[in-house]
Protein backbone atom coordinates (compact mmCIF):
# COMPACT_ATOMS: atom_id res chain seq x y z
CA UNK A 1 0.00 0.00 0.00
CA UNK A 2 1.47 3.31 -1.11
CA UNK A 3 0.42 6.05 1.30
CA UNK A 4 -0.21 9.62 0.18
CA UNK A 5 3.19 10.93 1.28
CA UNK A 6 5.28 8.05 -0.10
CA UNK A 7 7.12 8.07 -3.42
CA UNK A 8 6.18 5.92 -6.41
CA UNK A 9 4.24 5.84 -9.68
CA UNK A 10 0.79 7.38 -9.20
CA UNK A 11 -2.31 7.40 -11.37
CA UNK A 12 -3.38 10.94 -12.24
CA UNK A 13 -7.12 11.15 -11.64
CA UNK A 14 -10.06 13.52 -11.74
CA UNK A 15 -13.20 13.03 -9.66
CA UNK A 16 -16.40 13.91 -11.49
CA UNK A 17 -19.24 14.54 -9.07
CA UNK A 18 -18.61 16.33 -5.77
CA UNK A 19 -21.55 15.12 -3.74
CA UNK A 20 -22.14 13.75 -0.26
CA UNK A 21 -21.33 10.16 -1.24
CA UNK A 22 -18.00 11.08 -2.80
CA UNK A 23 -17.11 13.13 0.28
CA UNK A 24 -17.84 10.26 2.69
CA UNK A 25 -16.70 7.20 0.79
CA UNK A 26 -14.58 8.00 -2.29
CA UNK A 27 -12.16 10.82 -1.48
CA UNK A 28 -11.06 9.23 1.86
CA UNK A 29 -9.76 6.19 -0.05
CA UNK A 30 -7.17 8.28 -1.86
CA UNK A 31 -5.06 8.49 1.30
CA UNK A 32 -4.30 4.78 0.84
CA UNK A 33 -3.97 4.58 -2.94
CA UNK A 34 -1.17 5.47 -5.40
CA UNK A 35 -3.12 8.31 -7.01
CA UNK A 36 -2.56 11.99 -7.65
CA UNK A 37 -5.74 14.05 -7.45
CA UNK A 38 -5.38 16.42 -10.38
CA UNK A 39 -8.92 17.79 -10.60
CA UNK A 40 -12.34 17.87 -9.03
CA UNK A 41 -15.24 18.36 -11.39
CA UNK A 42 -18.87 19.32 -10.83
CA UNK A 43 -21.50 21.35 -12.69
CA UNK A 44 -21.59 23.38 -9.48
CA UNK A 45 -18.15 24.96 -9.89
CA UNK A 46 -18.06 26.64 -6.45
CA UNK A 47 -18.62 23.23 -4.88
CA UNK A 48 -15.90 21.69 -7.03
CA UNK A 49 -13.53 24.44 -5.85
CA UNK A 50 -14.38 23.73 -2.20
CA UNK A 51 -13.67 20.03 -2.71
CA UNK A 52 -10.43 20.83 -4.53
CA UNK A 53 -9.27 22.98 -1.63
CA UNK A 54 -10.34 20.44 0.99
CA UNK A 55 -8.88 17.33 -0.65
CA UNK A 56 -5.84 18.88 -2.29
CA UNK A 57 -6.71 18.79 -6.00
CA UNK A 58 -4.66 20.98 -8.33
CA UNK A 59 -7.68 22.48 -10.09
CA UNK A 60 -11.48 22.53 -10.13
CA UNK A 61 -13.50 22.20 -13.34
CA UNK A 62 -17.15 22.64 -14.29
CA UNK A 63 -17.19 19.98 -17.02
CA UNK A 64 -15.50 16.75 -18.03
CA UNK A 65 -14.51 18.46 -21.29
CA UNK A 66 -12.27 20.79 -19.31
CA UNK A 67 -10.65 17.83 -17.58
CA UNK A 68 -9.95 16.02 -20.86
CA UNK A 69 -8.62 19.19 -22.48
CA UNK A 70 -5.89 19.44 -19.84
CA UNK A 71 -4.19 16.39 -21.30
CA UNK A 72 -2.55 15.38 -18.02
CA UNK A 73 -5.34 13.25 -16.47
CA UNK A 74 -5.24 9.48 -16.95
CA UNK A 75 -8.49 8.35 -15.33
CA UNK A 76 -11.91 9.67 -14.40
CA UNK A 77 -13.67 8.68 -11.17
CA UNK A 78 -17.41 9.09 -11.79
CA UNK A 79 -19.57 9.59 -8.73
CA UNK A 80 -22.79 10.89 -10.23
CA UNK A 81 -26.02 9.02 -11.05
CA UNK A 82 -26.86 6.01 -13.25
CA UNK A 83 -28.58 8.23 -15.80
CA UNK A 84 -25.38 10.26 -16.26
CA UNK A 85 -22.81 7.47 -16.09
CA UNK A 86 -23.05 6.21 -19.71
CA UNK A 87 -22.70 9.65 -21.32
CA UNK A 88 -19.83 10.71 -19.09
CA UNK A 89 -18.10 7.33 -19.30
CA UNK A 90 -18.23 7.33 -23.10
CA UNK A 91 -16.99 10.93 -23.19
CA UNK A 92 -14.08 10.06 -20.90
CA UNK A 93 -13.19 6.88 -22.80
CA UNK A 94 -13.27 8.67 -26.15
CA UNK A 95 -11.10 11.38 -24.60
CA UNK A 96 -8.45 8.78 -23.70
CA UNK A 97 -9.25 8.25 -20.01
CA UNK A 98 -9.76 5.07 -18.04
CA UNK A 99 -13.05 5.08 -16.12
CA UNK A 100 -14.22 4.00 -12.70
CA UNK A 101 -17.88 4.59 -11.92
CA UNK A 102 -20.14 4.11 -8.94
CA UNK A 103 -22.98 1.64 -9.02
CA UNK A 104 -25.56 1.53 -10.52
CA UNK A 105 -23.75 1.74 -13.86
CA UNK A 106 -26.80 2.81 -15.89
CA UNK A 107 -30.59 2.82 -16.16
CA UNK A 108 -30.81 -0.10 -18.57
CA UNK A 109 -28.83 -2.83 -20.33
CA UNK A 110 -28.66 -0.93 -23.60
CA UNK A 111 -26.66 1.83 -21.92
CA UNK A 112 -24.16 -0.74 -20.61
CA UNK A 113 -23.81 -2.13 -24.14
CA UNK A 114 -22.99 1.36 -25.35
CA UNK A 115 -20.23 1.69 -22.76
CA UNK A 116 -18.82 -1.73 -23.66
CA UNK A 117 -18.62 -0.77 -27.33
CA UNK A 118 -16.97 2.56 -26.53
CA UNK A 119 -14.50 0.91 -24.13
CA UNK A 120 -13.47 -1.65 -26.73
CA UNK A 121 -12.99 1.02 -29.39
CA UNK A 122 -10.97 3.23 -27.05
CA UNK A 123 -8.82 0.43 -25.65
CA UNK A 124 -9.22 1.72 -22.11
CA UNK A 125 -10.20 0.06 -18.81
CA UNK A 126 -13.50 0.39 -16.94
CA UNK A 127 -14.41 -0.79 -13.44
CA UNK A 128 -17.84 -0.47 -11.85
CA UNK A 129 -17.97 0.07 -8.09
CA UNK A 130 -20.02 -2.94 -7.03
CA UNK A 131 -18.59 -2.65 -3.54
CA UNK A 132 -20.14 -5.86 -2.21
CA UNK A 133 -17.90 -8.07 -4.35
CA UNK A 134 -14.85 -6.22 -3.03
CA UNK A 135 -15.69 -6.66 0.65
CA UNK A 136 -12.96 -8.66 2.45
CA UNK A 137 -15.45 -11.28 3.64
CA UNK A 138 -16.71 -11.83 0.08
CA UNK A 139 -13.21 -12.11 -1.31
CA UNK A 140 -12.42 -14.67 1.39
CA UNK A 141 -15.66 -16.57 0.73
CA UNK A 142 -14.75 -16.75 -2.96
CA UNK A 143 -11.48 -18.48 -2.04
CA UNK A 144 -13.38 -21.24 -0.25
CA UNK A 145 -15.92 -21.54 -3.05
CA UNK A 146 -13.08 -22.14 -5.50
CA UNK A 147 -11.97 -25.15 -3.42
CA UNK A 148 -13.31 -28.32 -5.00
CA UNK A 149 -13.84 -29.79 -1.52
CA UNK A 150 -16.94 -27.61 -1.14
CA UNK A 151 -18.36 -28.66 -4.49
CA UNK A 152 -20.81 -26.56 -6.47
CA UNK A 153 -23.16 -23.95 -5.06
CA UNK A 154 -26.62 -25.39 -4.52
CA UNK A 155 -28.37 -22.35 -3.06
CA UNK A 156 -27.44 -18.76 -2.33
CA UNK A 157 -29.69 -16.63 -0.17
CA UNK A 158 -29.58 -12.89 0.49
CA UNK A 159 -31.52 -10.46 2.66
CA UNK A 160 -31.62 -6.73 2.01
CA UNK A 161 -34.22 -4.05 2.93
CA UNK A 162 -35.64 -3.04 -0.45
CA UNK A 163 -38.52 -3.60 -2.83
CA UNK A 164 -39.32 -4.06 -6.51
CA UNK A 165 -41.87 -1.40 -7.50
CA UNK A 166 -45.35 -2.71 -8.39
CA UNK A 167 -45.36 -0.75 -11.67
CA UNK A 168 -42.09 -2.22 -12.91
CA UNK A 169 -42.78 -2.14 -16.67
CA UNK A 170 -43.70 1.55 -16.45
CA UNK A 171 -40.56 2.26 -14.41
CA UNK A 172 -38.49 0.73 -17.20
CA UNK A 173 -40.28 2.73 -19.89
CA UNK A 174 -39.94 5.97 -17.92
CA UNK A 175 -36.28 5.22 -17.08
CA UNK A 176 -37.19 6.10 -13.50
CA UNK A 177 -34.77 5.66 -10.59
CA UNK A 178 -36.12 3.41 -7.82
CA UNK A 179 -34.81 1.55 -4.79
CA UNK A 180 -34.71 -1.63 -6.88
CA UNK A 181 -31.98 0.01 -8.96
CA UNK A 182 -30.26 1.98 -6.20
CA UNK A 183 -30.04 -0.83 -3.66
CA UNK A 184 -31.09 -3.93 -5.57
CA UNK A 185 -27.79 -4.01 -7.43
CA UNK A 186 -25.97 -4.58 -4.13
CA UNK A 187 -27.20 -8.11 -3.36
CA UNK A 188 -27.73 -8.99 -7.01
CA UNK A 189 -24.13 -8.12 -7.92
CA UNK A 190 -22.83 -10.29 -5.07
CA UNK A 191 -25.04 -13.22 -6.02
CA UNK A 192 -24.15 -13.01 -9.72
CA UNK A 193 -20.47 -12.60 -8.88
CA UNK A 194 -20.43 -15.79 -6.82
CA UNK A 195 -23.06 -17.96 -8.53
CA UNK A 196 -22.98 -16.64 -12.11
CA UNK A 197 -25.61 -15.27 -14.45
CA UNK A 198 -29.04 -16.83 -13.88
CA UNK A 199 -31.14 -18.22 -16.72
CA UNK A 200 -34.34 -16.76 -15.35
CA UNK A 201 -35.75 -14.65 -12.56
CA UNK A 202 -39.14 -14.28 -10.91
CA UNK A 203 -40.39 -11.74 -8.38
CA UNK A 204 -42.95 -12.73 -5.78
CA UNK A 205 -44.00 -9.42 -4.29
CA UNK A 206 -46.14 -8.89 -1.20
CA UNK A 207 -49.08 -6.54 -1.67
CA UNK A 208 -47.67 -4.64 1.30
CA UNK A 209 -44.24 -4.31 -0.26
CA UNK A 210 -41.22 -6.56 -0.10
CA UNK A 211 -41.17 -10.23 -1.00
CA UNK A 212 -38.75 -12.58 -2.72
CA UNK A 213 -36.74 -12.67 -5.93
CA UNK A 214 -35.93 -16.20 -7.12
CA UNK A 215 -33.02 -16.77 -9.50
CA UNK A 216 -32.58 -20.04 -11.42
CA UNK A 217 -29.07 -20.78 -12.64
CA UNK A 218 -28.06 -22.96 -15.61
CA UNK A 219 -26.12 -25.39 -13.38
CA UNK A 220 -29.22 -26.07 -11.26
CA UNK A 221 -28.41 -23.69 -8.42
CA UNK A 222 -31.19 -21.53 -7.03
CA UNK A 223 -30.82 -18.08 -5.49
CA UNK A 224 -33.30 -16.20 -3.34
CA UNK A 225 -33.27 -12.54 -2.41
CA UNK A 226 -35.47 -11.63 0.52
CA UNK A 227 -36.62 -8.09 -0.14
CA UNK A 228 -36.97 -7.14 3.50
CA UNK A 229 -38.85 -3.87 2.97
CA UNK A 230 -39.80 -2.45 6.37
CA UNK A 231 -36.76 -3.97 8.09
CA UNK A 232 -35.82 -1.84 11.09
CA UNK A 233 -32.57 0.08 10.76
CA UNK A 234 -31.87 -0.68 14.43
CA UNK A 235 -30.37 -4.04 13.52
CA UNK A 236 -28.05 -5.56 10.87
CA UNK A 237 -29.54 -4.96 7.43
CA UNK A 238 -27.76 -7.56 5.36
CA UNK A 239 -27.06 -11.29 5.37
CA UNK A 240 -25.97 -13.93 2.85
CA UNK A 241 -25.92 -17.72 3.14
CA UNK A 242 -24.27 -19.95 0.56
CA UNK A 243 -24.88 -23.70 0.65
CA UNK A 244 -22.65 -25.92 -1.45
CA UNK A 245 -22.65 -29.66 -2.03
CA UNK A 246 -20.33 -30.26 0.93
CA UNK A 247 -20.43 -27.26 3.24
CA UNK A 248 -21.82 -23.79 3.66
CA UNK A 249 -20.92 -20.29 4.76
CA UNK A 250 -22.70 -17.29 6.26
CA UNK A 251 -21.85 -13.62 5.66
CA UNK A 252 -23.30 -11.37 8.34
CA UNK A 253 -23.61 -7.58 8.30
CA UNK A 254 -20.52 -7.13 6.08
CA UNK A 255 -18.16 -7.89 8.96
CA UNK A 256 -18.43 -11.58 9.85
CA UNK A 257 -17.83 -14.67 7.75
CA UNK A 258 -18.49 -18.11 9.18
CA UNK A 259 -17.30 -21.07 7.11
CA UNK A 260 -18.71 -24.49 7.91
CA UNK A 261 -16.28 -26.85 6.25
CA UNK A 262 -16.88 -30.35 4.85
CA UNK A 263 -16.12 -33.39 6.99
CA UNK A 264 -17.57 -32.32 10.31
CA UNK A 265 -18.70 -35.49 12.17
CA UNK A 266 -22.37 -35.53 13.05
CA UNK A 267 -24.30 -38.40 14.60
CA UNK A 268 -27.92 -37.60 15.36
CA UNK A 269 -28.51 -40.76 17.44
CA UNK A 270 -25.33 -40.89 19.51
CA UNK A 271 -23.41 -37.65 19.09
CA UNK A 272 -23.01 -35.62 22.30
CA UNK A 273 -20.22 -33.14 21.52
CA UNK A 274 -20.99 -29.93 19.65
CA UNK A 275 -17.25 -29.23 19.34
CA UNK A 276 -16.34 -32.58 17.80
CA UNK A 277 -13.94 -33.23 14.95
CA UNK A 278 -10.38 -32.35 14.09
CA UNK A 279 -9.25 -28.73 13.66
CA UNK A 280 -9.15 -29.09 9.89
CA UNK A 281 -12.93 -29.60 9.71
CA UNK A 282 -14.01 -27.18 12.43
CA UNK A 283 -15.95 -24.04 11.55
CA UNK A 284 -13.89 -20.92 10.81
CA UNK A 285 -14.90 -17.41 11.83
CA UNK A 286 -13.48 -14.22 10.30
CA UNK A 287 -14.27 -10.81 11.75
CA UNK A 288 -12.38 -7.51 12.12
CA UNK A 289 -10.41 -6.48 15.14
CA UNK A 290 -12.34 -3.53 16.56
CA UNK A 291 -10.04 -3.02 19.55
CA UNK A 292 -7.10 -1.64 17.60
CA UNK A 293 -6.87 1.33 15.27
CA UNK A 294 -6.15 -0.80 12.24
CA UNK A 295 -7.22 -0.13 8.66
CA UNK A 296 -9.38 -3.25 8.65
CA UNK A 297 -11.78 -1.50 11.05
CA UNK A 298 -12.47 1.44 8.76
CA UNK A 299 -15.78 1.38 6.88
CA UNK A 300 -14.10 2.20 3.56
CA UNK A 301 -12.20 -1.10 3.88
CA UNK A 302 -14.95 -3.21 5.44
CA UNK A 303 -17.55 -2.14 2.88
CA UNK A 304 -15.36 -2.60 -0.18
CA UNK A 305 -14.78 1.02 -1.22
CA UNK A 306 -11.02 0.74 -0.94
CA UNK A 307 -11.01 -2.66 -2.66
CA UNK A 308 -12.91 -1.51 -5.73
CA UNK A 309 -10.74 1.59 -6.21
CA UNK A 310 -7.53 -0.29 -5.46
CA UNK A 311 -8.40 -2.82 -8.16
CA UNK A 312 -9.10 -0.04 -10.65
CA UNK A 313 -5.89 1.84 -9.90
CA UNK A 314 -3.85 -1.37 -10.20
CA UNK A 315 -5.53 -2.20 -13.50
CA UNK A 316 -4.66 1.22 -14.91
CA UNK A 317 -1.08 1.37 -13.65
CA UNK A 318 -0.30 -2.14 -14.90
CA UNK A 319 -2.44 -1.88 -18.05
CA UNK A 320 -4.15 -5.21 -17.36
CA UNK A 321 -7.88 -5.91 -17.84
CA UNK A 322 -10.00 -5.88 -14.66
CA UNK A 323 -11.10 -9.19 -13.20
CA UNK A 324 -13.81 -7.82 -10.91
CA UNK A 325 -16.43 -5.11 -11.37
CA UNK A 326 -16.26 -5.41 -15.15
CA UNK A 327 -18.84 -3.99 -17.56
CA UNK A 328 -19.64 -7.60 -18.45
CA UNK A 329 -20.67 -8.20 -14.83
CA UNK A 330 -22.56 -4.91 -14.91
CA UNK A 331 -24.52 -6.15 -17.90
CA UNK A 332 -25.56 -9.33 -16.10
CA UNK A 333 -26.63 -7.33 -13.06
CA UNK A 334 -28.66 -4.95 -15.20
CA UNK A 335 -30.29 -7.90 -16.96
CA UNK A 336 -31.49 -9.07 -13.55
CA UNK A 337 -32.68 -5.55 -12.81
CA UNK A 338 -34.75 -5.37 -15.99
CA UNK A 339 -36.12 -8.89 -15.50
CA UNK A 340 -37.19 -7.97 -11.96
CA UNK A 341 -39.16 -4.98 -13.24
CA UNK A 342 -40.87 -7.06 -15.92
CA UNK A 343 -41.59 -10.18 -13.87
CA UNK A 344 -44.89 -9.17 -12.22
CA UNK A 345 -45.07 -12.60 -10.60
CA UNK A 346 -44.08 -14.47 -13.78
CA UNK A 347 -40.69 -15.96 -14.69
CA UNK A 348 -38.58 -13.93 -17.11
CA UNK A 349 -35.77 -15.53 -19.11
CA UNK A 350 -32.79 -13.22 -19.37
CA UNK A 351 -32.06 -14.27 -22.95
CA UNK A 352 -35.57 -13.19 -23.95
CA UNK A 353 -34.75 -9.64 -22.88
CA UNK A 354 -32.22 -9.34 -25.70
CA UNK A 355 -34.75 -10.69 -28.19
CA UNK A 356 -37.34 -8.13 -27.07
CA UNK A 357 -34.83 -5.28 -27.39
CA UNK A 358 -34.15 -6.26 -30.97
Amino acid sequence: MLLAHEQGRRLRIAVVGCGNHAYRSIFPCFDYLPVELVATCDIDLPRAKKYAAHFGAQIACASLQEVIARGDVEAAILSVGPGQHPELACEALTGGLHVWMEKPPAIDVASVDRMIATRDAAGKHVVVGFKKIFMPIVERAAVFLADEKFGRIRTIQARFPMDVPPDGPQVLRDRRFTNWLGNGVHPISLMVHLAGRPDSLIVHRSELGGGFVILHHPNGAVGSLHMAEGHSRSGPMERYEIVCEHGHMVLDNNVRLTVHRPGYPFDYRNGCDFAAGDPDVAALVYQPQHTLSTLENKAIFLQGFFGELDHFVSVCLNDTPPTCGTLELARKVMECYEAGLLSQGQPVRLDDLDCNRK
